[in-house]
């Protein structure tokens, strides 16, 4: 269009603009109680499961071929973009993430936004999707809305 129309033309980047995934935990908060509500627990399951098998690909593909180093770097980058706080160890074929501070619950609660207590499940089920197509196994302790978790991973075992 040309300059005579008043138009201007914004030519902007996704790096130009701050991190902002840390109000999508809002949307699925909402999002949670709505499949929970309409559809049932089990559905929200298989939902968050799917997701995580579909969105986290990539991260599936590397932890088959890197190992857990792959879930460390992931984790640490999140929880630093979205000022965690949590501690890492990875010894014995085993990572463990002790979450002191999740920042989806943190951030929730600051905000005043819609918290539900079946949040967690996300990690839970998005985890669990991931480790099961990569050939590993998880875990996660949590209390509802707490905001801290002991998460851990390690290689499936055919023996167990």
């Amino acid at each position: 269009m040309s300059p005579k129309n008043n138009i201007r033309i914004l030519e902007l980047n996704s790096s130009d603009n701050e991190y902002l995934h840390k109000d999508f935990h809002g949307a699925l908060c909402y999002g949670i109680k709505y499949l929970d509500q309409t559809y049932g627990q089990d559905t929200t399951a298989e939902y968050l499961k799917q997701v995580g098998r579909e969105t986290f690909s990539p991260i599936i593909a590397a932890l088959k071929k890197e190992g857990l180093i792959t879930l460390e770097r992931h984790f640490k980058q999140i929880f630093e973009l979205e000022n965690g706080e949590a501690e890492f160890k990875c010894e014995d074929n085993c990572l463990v993430i002790k979450v002191s501070k999740c920042p989806a619950i943190a951030h929730l609660k600051s905000k005043g936004q819609l918290f539900t207590d079946r949040y967690c499940e996300t990690t839970v089920n998005v985890n669990t999707a991931i480790c099961h197509a990569a050939g590993y196994q998880c875990s996660c302790e949590y209390k509802p809305g707490e905001g801290k978790c002991v998460q851990k991973f390690w290689k499936k075992d055919d023996t167990k």
